[in-house]
């Protein structure tokens, strides 16, 4: 490919409107060239993460700035250096970094202007590189730091997660069984208990959408739950503090239920918990462990040869079917982490 080819943001985007191709313009420029200190990255691979809507939405959000009109959307994608006139990066290297909705992308690899290092390099390729989005990824080092960082279980613990089909959590589920825990998917449909219980391998599922959530929870955690990860927030966090353990630990990853609503929902009507169980709830941000991804990304790869860690991502194919892919974050239209393949 002798251009770049990118989707730039035409409009922003209305409420409870779906993510489409039809929010963005797509648009040819020359291929950049890189600058004393630069490198020039091509981009074999998309993430999702659902912050991605937030740019969308033309007014700031907690965390995210939101896109102007005409800027090339944002997005984290891996690729390989093709051409450096940075020391540190060498052609043929690969990272994963802030690459945006395009095939090419300029890096200039100095991460002390920005207050959020999110610059990889990635010190043992696996192929498909996409893995390195996902299964080996931000969203592994979203499940790895969270649930050993902050849930800390132990084995023979009652590990409950929710969004047990989705990247995160589906990686969750799998890290908890390999540290020994008994593990409880949350997830919502027979097509997706399905998965995550054949797939993920917990040991018990429960479908919110149809089994009455806080019965379910009673009965397969007698003694309370001993490390929650919320990945949805609303009802299902304020169910599984009702039914958290004797110093329980609920992690707080993500709140996609709730996020995007312009009222905020009422607070969780079971925090009470927190005093009486003597348990705790803490929230993290994965980039906080920038340091430690590359220690995470080789325990993670081990137990990914050893059949331990099992790949479960989406591929999706094409640049244009970017917006399709974050839209089912949202929609929970397919399980597993979603990604895009930038064929050629």
């Amino acid at each position: 490919m002798s251009i770049n080819r990118q989707l730039r943001l035409a409009r922003n985007i209305r409420e409870h409107e779906a993510v489409s191709l039809d929010l963005f313009e797509v648009t040819e420029e020359a291929i950049p060239t890189p600058a004393d200190g630069q490198f020039l990255v091509r981009t074999e691979a998309l993430g999702t993460s659902p912050a991605q809507r937030a740019y969308l939405m033309g007014s700031d959000s907690r965390f995210h700035p939101p896109l102007k009109i005409g800027e090339v959307m944002r997005g984290r994608g891996v690729g390989r250096i093709i051409s450096s006139r940075h020391e540190d990066y060498r052609e043929g290297e690969v990272v994963a970094c802030s690459t945006g909705w395009q095939y090419y992308s300029l890096q200039d690899g100095d991460q002390t202007r920005s207050p959020v290092k999110t610059l990889q390099k990635i010190h043992h390729p696996q192929s498909p590189l996409y893995l390195h989005l996902g299964t080996l990824g931000a969203s592994a080092f979203a499940a790895y730091f969270g649930l050993l960082d902050i849930g800390r279980p132990k084995a023979g613990e009652t590990v409950v997660v929710s969004a047990a089909a989705g990247g995160v959590g589906s990686l969750v589920a799998q890290i908890a069984r390999i540290k020994g825990c008994r593990v409880i998917g949350i997830a919502g449909g027979d097509e997706k208990c399905a998965w995550v219980r054949d797939v993920v391998g917990v040991d018990d599922v429960v479908d919110y959408k149809q089994d009455n959530l806080d019965q379910q929870l009673a009965d397969l955690c007698p003694g309370g739950i001993d490390v929650y990860f919320d990945n949805v927030g609303g009802v299902i966090l304020d169910t599984a503090l009702k039914n958290i353990g004797l110093r329980g630990r609920a992690v707080i990853c993500g709140l996609i239920s709730t996020e995007y609503e312009n009222t905020p929902p009422p607070g969780p009507r079971h925090y009470y918990n927190l005093i009486y169980k003597r348990a705790r709830m803490e929230g993290f941000f994965v980039w906080d462990y920038f340091e430690q991804f590359a220690a995470a990304e080789a325990e993670l790869t081990t137990w990914y040869k050893k059949g331990d860690l099992i790949s479960n991502e989406k591929v999706y194919h094409g640049l244009e079917a970017a917006p399709e892919a974050l839209q089912s974050l949202f929609s929970g239209i397919a399980s597993g982490i979603k990604v895009i393949d930038l064929d050629r």
